[in-house]
């Protein structure tokens, strides 16, 4: 994914490093728009070049300090603003920084025995640090 992507400085610079517990797959896309014509055939009219890539994560039990930063990461006006703000994620399967973006609400899990989770999350990822 690193060699398709350009470099894109983030709007708030830091650094998210705590690893999931689960990592679902990444996804490559570009912006396109695919007609499906009655005859079976299709067109497709390609708006960029531009690649990019989406990663679901999910914390299945957190630290509280950990749940504490990424909370104030999500909701903070001056950090990444909810959706709004991108930042940097360090990726631990190949160790490169990558500029992203939350894509998804953030929402936190309650468990028996005072275990803290975080549900699956959505960030684009938008280019190389």
């Amino acid at each position: 994914m690193y060699r398709y992507l350009s470099t894109k400085t983030a709007d708030y610079n830091y650094t998210l490093n705590i690893p999931s517990q689960v990592s679902l797959p990444i996804t490559g896309d570009k912006t396109q728009h695919v007609r499906k014509y009655d005859d079976g055939g299709i067109s497709v009219v390609t708006a960029s070049n531009k690649s990019f890539f989406e990663i679901q994560l999910q914390w299945s039990h957190i630290k509280p300090a950990a749940h504490a930063v990424i909370m104030d990461l999500w909701h903070s006006p001056q950090k990444a603003n909810g959706m709004a703000r991108t930042f940097y994620w360090l990726n631990p399967k190949d160790s490169k920084n990558y500029t992203v973006r939350f894509l998804s609400p953030l929402s936190t899990v309650e468990k028996p025995g005072k275990v803290t989770g975080i549900s699956t999350i959505t960030l684009r990822i938008e280019g190389n640090k």
